[in-house]
């Protein structure tokens, strides 16, 4: 039996009409074990469309949106296979795709493992797995970069919530997606905590899969990132850490409230929402050696995104001269 008929791929949707027939025929092209499809009440057609064109298809209708992560969760508890595929629905998959991220998966344990994503007409590089800094930052990896780059294997300190793969059973002992997190970030945790539960996350890069992105932060997702962002560091981090960091931590505040300010006052109306949001919420405090999982991150950041100006990327490599003093004290 071939790896690719152990496997459940889920794919949450929420008004994918546009996109889930050329999804769901890639992926079936691979041959997985099942599709699951959760739909977190489309009303577009799309829950529609999936139960006539794709009748071999799993779908699970649900009445309210349980979010990205909530609806994977769904999906992993409904799925039969030993492995578990995490999809975008606004992706499509080269053949291959299947197999080649499951591979690594039947050599090593506690290994998740993500692919090479490209733009959907296949020009330009998306994400080759995701940055994860230390200050709570998360960035894709090689953006718009040449496809035929990035063609090595590499651990990695993020994986991108676009696909990614693992055991069921490893799957529920790291505890799935943490459902507080509705939009955005999710998978900036799952990362963090994988680390934490002594995981390791590898880039595949002859896993391909082609997906309609633009890295674009609006106001209001500045409100979920930044939240997000301080959830995480209160959940994995100490204030013995914090103090630490705080050169670090005062470098990045001064990026994240430079951006806010850049997009108006709606920009600053959201950062302070999400700081105020992120500091007061109800976390729930993981415990792990978090020297190690410091050293499981990355220390800088990738200077050309985001960035709009010469001033921009000069700003960002003094931030990344600041970051690298401040890392090698931490974690020595």
């Amino acid at each position: 039996m071939s790896l690719s008929n152990k496997a459940s791929v889920i794919v949450v949707t929420y008004n994918h009409e546009k996109y889930i027939r050329a999804c769901l025929t890639s992926v079936l092209d691979n041959n997985p074990l099942e599709v699951i499809v959760v739909d977190n009440g489309s009303t577009d057609g799309t829950a529609e469309l999936v139960e006539k064109e794709f009748p071999q298809v799993k779908l699970i209708k649900n009445p309210r949106n349980l979010g990205y992560g909530g609806g994977n969760n769904l999906g992993v508890r409904h799925a039969r296979g030993e492995y578990v595929v995490i999809l975008n629905p606004d992706t499509k998959v080269e053949k291959g795709w299947l197999e080649e991220l499951l591979k690594p998966l039947e050599k090593e344990q506690k290994l998740i493992t993500t692919p090479k994503i490209l733009t959907y007409d296949g020009s330009k590089i998306n994400t080759c797995g995701n940055i994860e800094h230390f200050t709570g930052l998360t960035f894709v990896r090689g953006l718009n970069g040449d496809p035929r780059k990035f063609d090595e294997f590499e651990y990695l300190s993020g994986l991108s919530g676009a696909c990614f793969a693992m055991r069921r059973s490893e799957y529920f002992e790291l505890g799935g997606f943490d459902e507080n997190f509705f939009s955005y970030m999710e998978d900036a945790e799952l990362s963090w905590r994988a680390h934490a539960k002594g995981f390791k996350i590898l880039y595949v890069p002859t896993s391909i899969v082609y997906h309609d992105y633009e890295l674009k932060v609006p106001s209001k997702k500045i409100y979920h990132l930044e939240k997000g962002r301080y959830i995480i560091l209160r959940k994995y981090l100490t204030w013995k850490e914090l103090l630490l960091m705080l050169p670090s931590l005062l470098a990045t505040e001064v990026l994240t409230w430079g951006y806010s300010i850049l997009n108006g006052f709606e920009g600053i109306k959201f950062k302070i929402k999400g700081t105020k949001d992120g500091i007061t919420a109800k976390v729930e405090k993981i415990e792990c050696d978090r020297k190690k999982l410091l050293r499981s991150l990355d220390w800088k950041i990738p200077e050309e995104q985001l960035s709009y100006s010469v001033v921009d990327r000069l700003i960002k490599r003094i931030a990344n001269f600041f970051y690298w003093i401040n890392y090698k004290v931490i974690v020595r």
